[in-house]
């Protein structure tokens, strides 16, 4: 079992279960560090597969060489969202749902700021692949997470997140697309995420979402 440092007080362990390994060796700075010196042999690879791609077509089907790839798996990737849960825990209790609002926005925008060095495509997960970890919050209490690729062609995640503690839920579904434009490639990260705030609303069993 890994253990990583997020932030002060917060950290998070994983678990992932597959049939294809997805880990790399090497210190914590290497994982963190996405950018990678292309030597010469690998550019030669990198220019037949572009020579081969047409505008519109779907990387997604594309086999596409390792050194290009990110250590990890979509599923491991999707945890990007969830780097800051701190920014979650005080949300149930706010009694203004306008200040409950613009947090659940900060929360949201907090992820995009994980962005590596280099341009790198995570690894795709196998069908039925599944990954956990869990984040040690403040008070003794965790949060839980577990992903899994519940589609192969076209690729879709499905994950779930649960503080039990703090009332806080999140159900999601993550459907990453990428297309080659010509001289550009488009990456777009469709899907759903709802979260619940298992402490408030009419509907106790639901909360308010």
């Amino acid at each position: 079992m890994h253990a990583s440092k997020i932030t002060a007080g917060l950290s998070r362990r994983r678990r992932t279960h597959s049939n294809a390994s997805n880990k790399s060796s090497g210190s914590v700075d290497d994982l963190n560090d996405d950018s990678t010196v292309m030597e010469p042999d690998q550019g030669n690879v990198l220019t037949h597969i572009i020579s081969q791609l047409r505008p519109g077509a779907d990387l997604s089907r594309v086999v596409l060489p390792t050194f290009i790839l990110e250590p990890r798996s979509m599923l491991e990737r999707i945890t990007n969202f969830m780097c800051h849960p701190e920014m979650l825990l005080s949300i149930p209790e706010m009694e203004d749902p306008v200040d409950r609002f613009v947090s659940v926005v900060k929360f949201y925008l907090s992820g995009w700021h994980i962005r590596p060095p280099g341009v790198k495509k995570p690894l795709n997960p196998v069908l039925g692949e599944i990954f956990s970890c869990y984040w040690d919050l403040p008070g003794e209490t965790r949060a839980y997470y577990i992903s899994e690729q519940t589609s192969h062609h076209p690729p879709k995640s499905s994950y779930f997140y649960l503080a039990p503690h703090h009332h806080i839920r999140i159900d999601g579904t993550l459907k990453p697309r990428s297309k080659f434009l010509g001289n550009s490639a488009a990456s777009l990260m469709e899907g759903v995420a709802v979260l619940s705030l298992l402490n408030r609303g009419k509907d106790a069993t639901k909360g308010e979402r």
